[in-house]
């Protein structure tokens, strides 16, 4: 498995979800996510199971070009961008 991650969102034709991998064991693995299209709809980003991203349930991208790098502390996940 690659030890790092990256999506675009190229223009979806409905809101999209993204789901993470669990966090446990992933201590340092790091995501990066951008919404590139500019459309209405949303990128969700959505942890494993009760995992959190800073403590939210989910991560929202709405707007175009709109990013967020994650990286996981093998409990859940942190934005670090």
């Amino acid at each position: 498995t690659s030890a790092n991650g990256q999506a675009e969102n190229p223009g979806a034709a409905a809101p999209i979800t993204i789901s993470l991998p669990t966090a446990v064991g992933s201590a340092g693995k790091t995501y990066s996510i951008k919404k590139i299209d500019a459309s209405g709809n949303t990128v969700t980003i959505d942890p494993d199971l009760s995992e959190t991203i800073d403590g939210s349930a989910t991560r929202v991208l709405t707007v175009q070009h709109e990013s967020v790098t994650i990286v996981g502390d093998g409990a859940n996940w942190r934005v670090i961008d």
